[in-house]
């Protein structure tokens, strides 16, 4: 792996379905128009952001979230909503605290598809590594300390590491750019594990037109394997790119030679990585997703109309990860919980 890892259920499907794209009425192909954030579902919203202040110095408030559209989108009946949008050096977090019915946490491997993780670049890694003993994080690398990893921009140290509801967090040590934010965090990128480099191609740059990299060579660098915790002759190979609007970048990586667990959970379970993305014609795109065999998350597989022109859904990526999928047309609002 060249660059540091940031940077994770589709069906086969013909060629011609990934060109032949809807067109809209002005004749631009659905796609992909901006990353709008990342998220994350926690066991306890108030444990969660204790751990991200603690750790690595971020602030979240949290508030409840009354949209009578949640359930709907989440196929969860009766379920209510709490979350934290964290602002992070040029994107957005959201944790999701789901409650009101059961929820069942649970915690991947780094290797299995669907593994989600985030990477902080920081100023101090060793503070980073102290706090994080201190809170008890579960320390992925063997060894429990940092190791050297080719990055980017050359040699860095690195460390990954579980929050409480398991979810992997890289640290990276880097010297900011010049004007980059205050703070220990000053960069931030998507990391995500993939089943297969040729289903996910399809998917991301296939349906929604994000631009990846082809699949790198297959590698046993032993810094990256140890950095993870995998096994000695683990091999790996990556996509990169970079989501637009934010300009964030993307990473998946595809592992061999070990045991892989395809890791899915609902949207509402602990541990359920996910992102949301806004696409200039959801009606056209979720057409072809059906068409492919792309799984519908939401109540019945309809569009939800969120209130405020804003209409959504959730779908899950050849990986097992959650999706949303979302078109707005106006001013963000409280939703009106109906599906179309």
């Amino acid at each position: 792996m060249r660059t540091v890892l940031a940077s994770c259920f589709f069906a086969a499907a013909t060629v011609g379905v990934f060109a032949a794209w809807a067109q809209t009425e002005s004749g631009e192909k659905p796609r992909i128009r901006s990353l709008s954030h990342a998220i994350h579902a926690v066991d306890d919203l108030d444990t969660t952001l204790a751990f991200y202040r603690d750790v690595f110095g971020l602030n979240g408030m949290p508030q409840d979230f009354p949209n009578p559209a949640v359930p709907l989108l989440t196929n969860a009946p009766g379920v209510t909503l709490r979350l934290s949008m964290m602002r992070l050096p040029g994107m957005q977090f959201e944790l999701t605290h789901f409650m009101g019915l059961e929820r069942k946490p649970a915690r991947a491997a780094y290797t299995d598809p669907g593994a989600g993780s985030i990477v902080f670049y920081v100023r101090d890694l060793d503070t980073v590594v102290g706090n994080a003993k201190k809170a008890n994080a579960p320390i992925v690398t063997t060894g429990g300390a940092p190791v050297e990893i080719t990055t980017a921009k050359g040699k860095a140290r690195s460390i990954l590491l579980r929050d409480p509801d398991g979810f992997f967090i890289q640290a990276v040590q880097e010297l900011p750019d010049a004007g980059a934010p205050q703070g220990n965090v000053h960069r931030v990128s998507l990391a995500y594990t993939m089943e297969s480099a040729e289903a996910t191609s399809k998917f991301y740059s296939g349906m929604l037109g994000v631009e990846l990299s082809s699949p790198s060579a297959w590698s046993k660098d032993s810094a990256t394997l140890k950095l993870i915790g995998a096994p000695k002759g683990t091999e790996f190979r990556t996509l990169t790119g970079v989501m637009p609007g934010p300009q964030v970048p993307i990473e998946f990586t595809e592992f061999r030679g070990v045991p892989r667990t395809k890791f899915h959970l609902r949207v509402r379970d602990p541990g359920a990585p996910a992102m949301a993305v806004q696409v200039n014609d959801l009606t056209g795109m979720i057409a072809e997703m059906k068409a492919a065999g792309v799984n519908i998350i939401s109540t019945n597989g309809q569009i939800v109309d969120f209130g405020g022109g804003t209409h959504t859904i959730f779908v899950e990526d050849p990986n097992g990860m959650n999706i949303e999928v979302f078109e707005r047309t106006g001013a963000p609002g409280r939703g009106k919980g109906k599906a179309k």
